[in-house]
């Protein structure tokens, strides 16, 4: 049976700044002239160092201001984000993802109308408007033998996204994972969970929050009709380069891996991944595409060094 879709006047919206003032105050007004109280918004200003507080209180007073004076990493902000208004329900948001489609809080917030769904993503977009493929399989030897080997990219559509993210991304249907510059959550999800998890500094909270919500028996639901603009490392390549950033999400990826799969799934599909990324590497090294080699070049580091440490 459905349920009514949950108001915009009971949504918080968590948008967590590090440094980026002009992302952060984008995507805040963006939330706003969509319907999304200000009151409602929850800003944290993680550790900035250039003013970034002072000037998102003055563009933005009635939004809800949390501030910490050193970087807590991005879980950690986002949960006390979280904490600061209740609600029944959780929009995490990146300070440098946009709404592009008008009513997309909306439709995210109306897939909850059904109540075995837990969590809600939307669509997408880079800043050209081209497709930003954010829903992703799990990680299991099978699906890593898939995407290492190149055949992901000719499974058809219709088995999709379980093997890979090559699939249009043009209608909703429930999934496994995605990667998470924008997610609702139901509020008994969010704090059934105790919010993201935190064992990372900053990234794989996103795939780990799936995983354990599809373990609790809540499905996640992809609304493409709901549509966002992701800029893509906003805060994080202003502090880090592509390889070091790359290297930091595998390594994360890598740790989540070894604790929520069996050891022996655990090896064997870090061996995969290691095995597709090495090959994708060699292939952009001999045609000297350097920045390309060099995000693979941290992928790898982080991999093997996940998978040891």
């Amino acid at each position: 049976m459905k349920r009514p879709s949950p108001s915009l006047t009971e949504l918080v919206a968590v948008i967590v700044n590090w440094e980026t003032p002009d992302y952060t105050i984008r995507a805040a007004e963006a939330l706003i002239a969509d319907g999304v109280p200000e009151e409602r918004v929850v800003i944290v200003d993680n550790g900035s160092a250039d003013g970034s507080y002072e000037r998102i209180r003055g563009s933005l007073p009635d939004c809800v201001l949390v501030r910490f004076e050193q970087n807590i990493g991005y879980a950690r902000a986002a949960n006390a984000g979280a904490q600061a208004l209740q609600g029944s329900t959780y929009l995490m948001l990146n300070n440098d993802a946009f709404l592009h489609s008008p009513g997309s809080v909306r439709r995210l917030l109306a897939a909850l109308e059904n109540p075995a769904i837990g969590i809600v993503v939307p669509r997408l977009l880079n800043v050209d408007l081209t497709l930003q493929r954010n829903v992703v399989p799990r990680n299991t030897p099978g699906v890593e033998l898939v995407r290492a080997t190149g055949l992901s990219r000719v499974i058809p559509n219709r088995w999709q996204p379980r093997f890979g993210t090559h699939w249009d991304h043009a209608s909703p249907r429930g999934i496994d994972a995605a990667t998470g510059a924008v997610f609702l959550f139901r509020a008994e999800v969010w704090h059934g969970l105790g919010g993201l998890p935190v064992r990372n500094y900053m990234y794989a909270d996103d795939l780990e929050v799936c995983l354990r919500a599809r373990r609790e028996g809540w499905r996640i639901w992809f609304e493409p009709k709901a549509e966002f603009i992701h800029v893509g490392n906003g805060s994080c390549g202003r502090h880090w380069g592509s390889e070091k950033r790359a290297e930091m999400v595998s390594r994360s990826e890598s740790a989540m891996i070894r604790e929520h799969l069996p050891r022996f799934s655990a090896q064997l599909t870090l061996a995969l991944m290691t095995g597709g990324v090495a090959a994708r590497w060699l292939f952009f090294a001999l045609r000297r595409d350097r920045a390309a080699a060099a995000s693979l070049r941290g992928t790898l580091r982080g991999l093997i060094g996940g998978a040891t440490g």
